[in-house]
């Protein structure tokens, strides 16, 4: 009987005669790309930054530093500010401004982020996020010349906000029975995903100067106590970022704390020049990729306190 197989499963009536394909709808055009090739101009791009350092070591700050220029020609400033700490740093520095916009995410007046039980939605917190970066795109996109800068504030938190939400998606589908639940390496690519998909969207945004903020983390490991015992202690720190994040950034400056003596365990480095009760916030620079190429290596104090005053210097480099 033509058109009729026996299958594991009993006898279905099934043609044999072979279904077309339908072609992939192609939604763009030659033309479309060849427009895009004309018209599509990108602004020169001349910082896509990472300023890396513990509390209270001013990233924010030297962001805001570098973007003084555009701050001055009326052009918005926007802050994604991830910390919840990016408001008094801009009162500080720039008081009288009306043109840099910090949006909070973690708002605690926002429901949407919120469940039912009043507990922190970390899925609904990376959507708002995603949402708030696609309403910046579409502002650059229809006039990008009224965009300054961009300043991720807090990128070190959002990959915790961002694991949060994973392990909320493996507790759901069972392969964890709780949130601190241990599961196979492969999974942290949900994590990776969510972070990237909102760093990538962000650098490749046609706006000359954006930059994003790391704290540190410690690196510890078991070390002889001079006792002959073994215990876990602080041999160092390593931003706190996915690992394939640094390829993203064209610089990369490293911030720490001086005071006359050192403290490891704060992250705080000694300087024997330092008077008492004196200290700075003394910038490395990693990578500097393009202009300033020359500056890889070097050393630069941005802040300096002492006796309760406050000498800023900044990196006018990178203004």
């Amino acid at each position: 009987m033509r058109g009729i197989y026996m299958s594991a499963w009993g006898t279905q009536a099934t043609p044999t005669t072979k279904q077309k394909t339908a072609e992939p709808v192609n939604r763009f055009d030659e033309s479309y790309y060849k427009n895009l090739f004309e018209n599509n101009t990108i602004k020169a791009i001349t910082h896509r930054a990472a300023f890396v350092g513990h509390e209270n070591t001013a990233k924010t700050g030297l962001a805001l530093s570098c973007l003084r220029n555009e701050i001055e020609a009326g052009k918005t400033i926007y802050i994604f500010d991830i910390d919840n700490s990016a408001k008094s740093t801009v009162d500080h520095v720039f008081p009288d401004a009306d043109n840099i916009v910090v949006l909070p995410l973690h708002d605690e007046t926002d429901d949407s982020i919120f469940d039912e039980d009043n507990n922190v939605d970390y899925k609904a917190l990376l959507d708002k996020t995603s949402w708030y970066v696609n309403i910046l795109a579409e502002k650059v996109k229809n006039d990008p010349e009224s965009v300054g800068g961009v300043i991720f504030d807090g990128g070190s938190t959002f990959l915790k906000w961002c694991e949060h939400a994973m392990r909320a998606s493996l507790l759901s589908r069972g392969v964890i029975e709780t949130e601190d639940g241990t599961f196979n390496q492969k999974e942290w690519r949900e994590r990776n995903r969510l972070y990237r998909n909102v760093l990538t969207r962000l650098h490749s945004l046609n706006v000359a100067k954006v930059y994003f903020t790391f704290h540190l983390k410690a690196v510890s490991q078991f070390m002889d106590d001079g006792t002959g015992k073994k215990v876990l202690m602080t041999v160092g720190f390593r931003p706190e970022w996915e690992k394939g994040t640094m390829r993203k950034f064209s610089q990369q400056v490293f911030l720490n704390r001086y005071m006359k003596k050192a403290d490891p365990a704060a992250g705080v480095e000694g300087d024997r020049t330092l008077a008492d009760g004196e200290w700075v916030v003394r910038a490395t620079i990693e990578e500097m990729k393009g202009s300033n190429i020359e500056k890889v290596g070097t050393k630069h104090d941005i802040l300096k306190v002492s006796n309760g005053n406050v000498e800023w210097f900044g990196l006018p480099f990178m203004e």
